[in-house]
């Protein structure tokens, strides 16, 4: 139980990096759910700040006790909270393809944390689909990509 925890821990803490990555290039809080457009320098600031969470999560997940499954489900919840929010932002026109691409990423990396956190109830991950996970993985991977191209080509 605790390798496989620890493999888990792992595979989370290596696609919060590819976030956290994709993300640097990139946006300043705007209240969830609000319809107004951000400002080109508010969605930049929001970008720095989705960056800095992943940062932070690497950070934590090192601290998490691979025997304590009940704090790495909270820890994996709780980083579920700035892809949430980061996928709710109405981006400036300048930005608009580029929040397309981050969202669908985001929801993405959503629904894997939902599936790390199922992997560590026994009745439920040997139902979960891997090749789901690993399509997941690829649809985080190409979309952070392609957002941090769209980002920077639109900062230019």
């Amino acid at each position: 139980m605790k390798r496989s925890l620890v493999k888990r821990i792992a595979i989370l803490a290596a696609v919060a990096v590819l976030g956290m990555t994709a993300a640097a290039c990139g946006g300043k809080a705007a209240e969830t759910g609000t319809a107004a457009a951000l400002t080109e320098d508010e969605y930049v600031a929001k970008t720095q700040e989705l960056s800095q969470a992943m940062a932070d999560a690497v950070t934590n997940s090192a601290a998490v006790d691979p025997s304590d499954v009940e704090g790495a489900k909270k820890m994996i919840e709780e980083l579920k909270t700035p892809f949430v929010e980061f996928a709710a932002l109405t981006a400036p026109e300048k930005y608009a393809d580029t929040q397309a691409k981050y969202k669908t990423g985001c929801e993405a990396m959503i629904e894997y944390l939902d599936m790390c956190v199922d992997m560590m109830d026994p009745e439920k991950a040997a139902e979960l689909d891997m090749d789901k996970l690993t399509s997941l993985l690829t649809t985080i991977q190409n979309d952070f990509t392609e957002a941090a191209s769209l980002m920077e080509a639109a900062g230019n």
